[in-house]
């Protein structure tokens, strides 16, 4: 098994190429930690993290889901417009975005709860919606040109950035510190990426605007059954965090944003790298009706060694490893991992695959099981009144329930493909 895990093949050394990047890149805020957590309060970092998840949420549509189509045009050309198109769009919606927060800012304070001493920081979220969308689309297209080295420069990049000035204001007591970082990272990350492209195969001379209208109409699909569905999954991942925050405290989502960080590690390093490959030598497999069985294989022997691994360290010293690591007053964090634990496996697993439905256009199935899930999700609301560990338990069953569906759906819809290309 070792054996063909480490075997010279294009996508073992593409993947490598990822991991080792991106475990440079994330190295660099998972070092800073320790430090930050003594620095800026737990309520500093629960601001921060709705901030983050609300950002999230706008990324998912800020280009209509076009940005995911780059890589599968046969053609540099068609692909280009794509590109292009995407920019567009994310220009007029962080626009539209800031018109909105500028009329509307006490209403949004009030919709998320979101504590009024960090309020003028909202009107950041636009410019950082528009430069991490752009950026984005403009991963997809390194994706497609195989340039794996530039991707992963480019994370290295960001997250230097980001970590010096989160460190530095923060030890200087600077107020915002948090998101003032966050934002300088993703815009080195955007200057870096731009230059990426230039050198990867993007040319102005393959861009018209006849063509950028003929890609938005050969692609509507991806607006047309993807945004909607795609915008509530997104929801359903960030509305258990905002129902706590109402009805617990700002204070309590900085303990939970610390045990997400610490879970979604295996999720950073290796779920987003392989998935990038995976998605790229699917893609390319599909259009040559190759089978894919055993990459699939491979990885999945690869993320179940990674899932038992983090499993037995939470459950069995995870309060204690908080307590060491990030202060005395993150043991709590701890105590809340060891219930997360069990959803996290699961969307490890899952999100590592979750190509399979665009490589393989089955959209609409993809959609059914997002607005599932967010309706699901939208039951925690029912809860009210429970410790906060009873309300993760409930969460945590939920998750557990849907998350199993959805590895099931890409089973079968792998399943099906092996099928008719034998």
């Amino acid at each position: 098994m070792l054996k063909r895990l480490l075997s010279k093949s294009e996508f073992t050394k593409n993947t490598l190429i990822l991991v080792i990047g991106t475990v440079i890149a994330q190295s660099i805020p998972l070092l800073l930690h320790p430090f930050l957590r003594r620095i800026y309060s737990p309520e500093d970092f629960g601001a921060m993290s709705i901030y983050l998840n609300i950002f999230s949420m706008l990324t998912i549509v800020s280009a209509l889901r076009y940005e995911a189509t780059i890589v599968l045009p046969k053609n540099n050309n068609e692909a280009a417009n794509i590109l292009s198109l995407t920019f567009i769009i994310n220009i007029i919606f962080s626009t539209i975005l800031f018109i909105i927060i500028l009329f509307f800012k006490n209403e949004v304070l009030h919709f998320i709860n979101f504590p009024e001493k960090y309020s003028n920081y909202l009107y950041l979220l636009p410019f950082l919606s528009s430069i991490f969308g752009i950026y984005q689309s403009i991963n997809y297209w390194l994706i497609r040109q195989k340039a794996f080295k530039a991707s992963t420069s480019n994370k290295i990049i960001r997250r230097a950035v980001e970590g010096f000035f989160q460190g530095v204001l923060g030890f200087f007591k600077i107020q915002g510190g948090l998101f003032i970082g966050d934002l300088s990272g993703n815009f080195a990350n955007l200057i870096a990426g731009i230059r990426q492209i230039f050198k990867n195969k993007y040319e102005f001379r393959f861009v018209s605007r006849k063509k950028i209208a003929y890609v938005f109409k050969k692609y509507i699909e991806y607006p047309k059954y993807n945004v909607l569905p795609t915008l509530l999954s997104s929801a359903a991942t960030i509305l258990p965090f905002l129902f706590i925050n109402k009805m617990y405290s700002t204070e309590i989502i900085g303990y939970l944003d610390l045990s997400r960080l610490v879970l979604s590690i295996p999720l950073i390093f290796i779920a987003s790298t392989i998935s990038q490959v995976f998605f790229q030598q699917t893609t390319e497999k599909k259009h040559n009706s190759l089978s894919i069985k055993n990459d699939v294989k491979n990885i999945m022997y690869l993320l179940l060694g990674v899932v038992v691994i983090e499993f037995i360290v939470i459950m069995l010293i995870g309060p204690q490893l908080f307590g060491f690591v990030f202060g005395d007053r993150y043991v709590v964090s701890g105590s809340f991992s060891q219930v997360l634990i069990f959803s996290f496996a699961l969307s490890f697993i899952g999100s590592t695959f979750s190509s399979i439905f665009i490589t393989f256009e089955k959209i609409r199935l993809n959609s059914i099981w997002q607005i599932t899930y967010f309706c699901v999700i939208c039951s925690l609301l029912l809860f009210k009144g429970l410790t906060i560990l009873d309300f993760l338990k409930i969460y945590v069953a939920i998750e557990i329930v849907m998350h199993l569906i959805y590895i099931s759906m890409i089973y079968f819809i792998i399943k099906g493909y092996e099928k008719r290309i034998k």
